[in-house]
């Protein structure tokens, strides 16, 4: 998207959910037009609850035929892109920290991977949250306020769930740009390869491997949209590629683009 596309407003979290939710936030797309053709959405290091505002709210995958419409909907981690060709324009999200959903829900994340699950099938007592947060869908503060009133009360119910290991795992790796290697980050968290492995996949959803990679093409991203001018080769070194047949391989399962054309609607989006 442009940044003609969308209006963004974010939303800091109450202290005691800071170690597991990143912010709040409401957006409004297609603000710049009158109709915007595609959602796209791409693999980052958070999970999220969304709440549709606006009256239309459906969903639809490009290329299927399936259409959701859960008003109150939770994504978790993806590892590839995908795109949306009927989707919500108004909605105010809750976007976690890797292993924040976790620990505020209780429910074991790999189920959640690369697909969007009604939160009123998580939890049923959210029929009367919803019908509270659509008395104030005008009011997309109001709405983070409910949504935050209801995390703190699932906070004092999982007071004893520890995702600390984790957590700590997740920074290492996400310090390292997605560079780290497995055994070294086992041996900084005193786990096992195998004990790593099933928290990561418990708490977060994917493995510390496929999480690292998550992390990794954050990062090329960011630098690759902050760069006019970019090194492909020098890129391709510095973030650890056995080539450049590889990492544009694993790109485009990312992006749905080459690195080169990713780079080229980046620089058009700065124009703006």
């Amino acid at each position: 998207m442009t940044k003609s596309d969308a209006s963004i407003h974010v939303f800091a979290p109450h202290q005691a959910l800071q170690d597991y939710v990143q912010n709040y936030s409401y957006f409004c797309l297609g603000a710049g037009e009158t109709q915007m053709p595609a959602l796209d959405m791409y693999p980052v290091e958070y999970t999220q609850l969304s709440f549709v505002l606006d009256e239309y709210h459906q969903f639809r995958e490009s290329g299927t035929e399936r259409v959701d419409g859960y008003r109150l909907c939770f994504v978790g981690l993806l590892d590839q892109g995908r795109c949306f060709d009927l989707f919500p324009k108004k909605a105010v999200q809750i976007l976690f920290k890797p292993y924040g959903a976790f620990k505020l829900f209780g429910i074991p994340q790999r189920y959640f991977c690369n697909q969007g699950t009604d939160v009123h099938l998580l939890f049923p007592e959210t029929a009367s949250l919803t019908e509270q947060l659509l008395e104030v869908a005008n009011s997309p503060a109001e709405a983070i306020s409910l949504l935050e009133a209801w995390l703190l009360r699932r906070l004092t119910l999982t007071a004893k769930t520890d995702v600390s290991g984790v957590a700590f795992a997740c920074a290492q790796i996400q310090k390292d740009r997605g560079l780290v290697r497995i055994e070294e980050l086992c041996r900084k968290v005193g786990m096992s390869t195998t004990t790593l492995g099933e928290q990561f996949r418990e708490k977060v959803g994917f493995s510390p491997k496929a999480f690292s990679r998550i992390v990794r093409f954050n990062n090329i991203n960011n630098f690759i949209s902050q760069n006019h001018f970019v090194n492909w080769q020098e890129l391709v070194y510095t973030f650890g590629f056995f080539d450049q047949n590889h990492f544009i391989k694993e790109f485009k399962r990312f992006y749905g683009c080459t690195p080169s054309e990713w780079h080229s609607r980046q620089n058009q989006h700065h124009q703006f």
